[in-house]
């Protein structure tokens, strides 16, 4: 091995030696791949939503995203999709509700369904294929979606802000929710809830105000209602208290998902 100045790009001379630099190019070339599905229209959130997954993912995984309004990307080919990638997050909507309240030609409630019918076959993959899959807010809802879970616009489940969740036995027991306390709190922003269990699906949290807070489809994929990507909401009422147990569900679904 060289270290000899020209042999190596400015970067790599950094190294103070060869070990130095076979260590990191083993971390490099090993490191995963993680494709972030958005559903999102506001640019300020869009670059907002893809901060927070990059903060709460660090170092452990290569991160890329793609928007599911993009009508030119061959939604029905998920095998050429999702090629070299390790693992697929389905983000939040701000934009867009299988109900929200809204009239049944709502557009924002028709364009829900097509972004479910562009990333069913995704999904389905990814399940089939035994990828890593973590579902959230919205991305919890389409899944749900596809396993016959009722996606309503219950009042009494709609939330913003700060609210506390508790594990079931179930979610004790769990390899990624397991390292977490039997209560903590997460932050919400949804106006539809999953309002039926969802085949092959596991409950892992709930709480008085969200029925399926977390579930479990396989052993390495997930959804949550609540957003573990954010600690704090600051332009949501209610939104007073951190999340660091909650914070913590994305780094641990990575370590064993990825693993």
């Amino acid at each position: 091995c060289f270290l000899a100045a020209g042999v190596f790009s400015p970067a790599a001379r950094l190294f103070h030696s060869c070990r130095d630099l076979i260590a990191y190019t083993f971390v490099y070339m090993d490191m995963k791949k993680i494709l972030v599905v958005q559903s999102r229209t506001d640019e300020s959130r869009i670059a907002g939503e893809q901060s927070h997954f990059r903060a709460a993912l660090g170092a452990t995984a290569d991160i890329s995203f793609l928007s599911a309004l993009d009508e030119r990307l061959a939604w029905s080919t998920p095998d050429e999709f999702l090629k070299g990638i390790d693992g697929v997050i389905f983000g939040g909507s701000s934009d867009f509700d299988f109900h929200g309240g809204r009239p049944a030609k709502d557009p924002a409630r028709l364009m829900s369904l097509i972004l479910l019918s562009r990333t069913r076959n995704i999904i389905s993959y990814t399940l089939a294929q035994r990828l890593p899959l973590l579902g959230v807010c919205f991305g919890h809802q389409m899944v749900a979606q596809m396993h016959g879970g009722e996606v309503d616009n219950d009042a009494a489940q709609s939330k913003f802000g700060s609210h506390e969740i508790s594990l079931t036995e179930e979610g004790a027991r769990d390899p990624v929710f397991g390292h977490l306390p039997k209560s903590f709190f997460a932050q919400y922003a949804h106006k539809d809830s999953v309002t039926t269990l969802p085949s092959g699906a596991t409950l892992l949290a709930q709480s008085p105000s969200c029925a399926f807070s977390a579930l479990r489809y396989a052993d390495k994929a997930y959804t949550v209602q609540f957003h573990p990507e954010v600690l704090k909401f600051s332009d949501i009422p209610g939104g007073t208290r951190e999340s660091p147990e909650a914070s913590r569900i994305i780094p641990l679904w990575a370590q064993y998902a990825l693993a």
